[in-house]
């Protein structure tokens, strides 16, 4: 039996329990300034840290219920899994803005680095990224989905998987064939499933 979402929350609310010690605990015991200044830190934290375990729960728990739903079609899972992991990523980017923006950061130099050590990291895990950019490929234009029988190259199989940067295929000696993106969308297809 499936646990409710109420309880699924309940149960990773650990960090609010924290967050309303840090708060709390320094001005009962009358504690100096610095020292709840420090836990003032400590409970943003604790609160965006909460934040992100409740995104995870959340976002989960309405990705597994519409993948029990539509079990059967293959496209619709590997859609719900993409949408539910770019859901949680722009969650924990607003959330890590507004933790930053309370403990007093300048957010806006924080961006403009970002932006220029975005340009660096992205020359520097080029072919990462073009995994990513071909598993959403994958994901739109499906030329294949999850279950669809499929042959690359030499190889062919069940597709089990579609990750964000790896597709898993069973063969049909039963080995698991692990492709990149990448390069399987550089290889030639064939779906014998369609």
């Amino acid at each position: 039996m499936q646990k409710s979402l109420a309880i699924k929350i309940l149960r990773g609310s650990y960090f609010l329990a924290l967050a309303l010690v840090a708060a709390y605990v320094p001005r009962l015991l009358g504690l100096p300034e610095a020292a709840q200044n420090k836990a003032d830190v400590a409970t943003t934290l604790a609160l965006f840290m909460q934040g992100v375990v409740w995104t995870n729960i959340i976002i989960s728990h309405y990705v597994q219920r519409n993948v029990e739903t539509h079990a059967s079609d293959g496209s619709s899972i590997t859609t719900f899994k993409a949408l539910g992991a770019v859901a949680r990523l722009i969650v924990w980017i607003i959330l890590g803005l507004v933790a930053l923006s309370n403990l007093n950061i300048e957010i806006r130099p924080l961006l403009t680095g970002l932006g220029i050590g975005g340009l660096a990291i992205a020359l520097a895990v080029q072919n990462i990224l073009g995994d990513l950019f071909a598993a959403i490929s994958i994901v739109i234009d499906k030329p294949f989905v999850v279950g669809d029988s499929i042959s690359v190259e030499n190889y062919r199989g069940k597709v089990e998987h579609i990750g964000l940067k790896t597709t898993r295929v069973r063969s049909e000696s039963g080995e698991l064939i692990i492709f990149s993106n990448g390069e399987l969308l550089k290889s030639k297809i064939r779906n014998y499933s369609r």
